[in-house]
């Protein structure tokens, strides 16, 4: 603990030294939050051999909140919490397809899926002057928080998020076929307007394997493709 605030206190004290060395260029104030609502592309890399089951991204939507440290002028640190809805289908493939994304090849569907969750990502983010805004760059980690999945219009479908495979022994909890979090590292591009008002494109990638159970052919890898607007004040 004492070593984990040393090294936060370290890191601190280095941003305050950077944006006070670019406090002449500083046009923003030192933290900002701001609103974002996007469209979501979003899917699971999934392939579970011993049911032949993967899945079919499809489209949702998310909104949420965001909180950005400026270190200095180009180069800032931002938080974000984001609701997101994010729907799919489940379909039986005869081999693994790998990515479902523009084609249906030897799969059959089964059932549509529905998932409600949190996005959490950190980005450490440049910004270049372009025109009479700032291009945005940004890359780092998050972690996703499932709080429900479901299929909807289909009772006789267990969606593998509610598949209950095992249950401890001593404890008497619940195992499921997926988990319910994962974290990986996502990437941002985005434009922001003189006036707040920022264009931003992300993507998302679960470097967790969700499966709950050992598979030597077995994976299941979420992630997300996101585009919409934001107003930072």
């Amino acid at each position: 603990m004492k070593r984990a605030l040393l090294i936060l206190s370290l890191l601190l004290s280095a941003a305050t030294a950077l944006r006070a060395q670019d406090a002449d260029t500083l046009r923003v104030k030192p933290v900002t939050i701001g609103l974002i609502v996007q469209a979501n592309f979003a899917g699971e890399h999934m392939y579970i051999a011993e049911s032949s089951l993967s899945a079919y991204p499809g489209f949702g939507a998310e909104a949420g909140a965001a909180l950005e440290y400026h270190m200095t002028r180009y180069l800032s640190v931002e938080f974000q919490l984001l609701l997101a809805l994010q729907n799919g289908s489940y379909f039986a493939a005869n081999q693994d397809p790998g990515f479902l994304i523009w084609h249906r090849r030897n799969v059959s569907y089964i059932a549509d899926m529905r998932l409600w969750g949190l996005d959490i990502p950190l980005y450490l983010v440049g910004r270049l002057p372009v025109g009479s805004g700032d291009l945005r760059l940004g890359a780092g980690p998050f972690t996703h928080l499932t709080f429900d999945a479901w299929c909807p219009g289909d009772s006789d479908f267990i969606t593998p998020y509610k598949r209950i495979i095992s249950k401890d022994d001593a404890t008497g909890d619940k195992h499921y076929a997926l988990s319910d979090s994962h974290a990986g590292f996502g990437l941002l591009l985005g434009y922001e307007f003189p006036s707040g008002l920022q264009l931003n494109l992300s993507a998302k990638y679960s470097i967790t394997d969700i499966l709950n159970y050992e598979s030597d052919y077995s994976h299941a890898h979420p992630y997300k493709v996101s585009l919409g607007a934001g107003w930072r004040f």
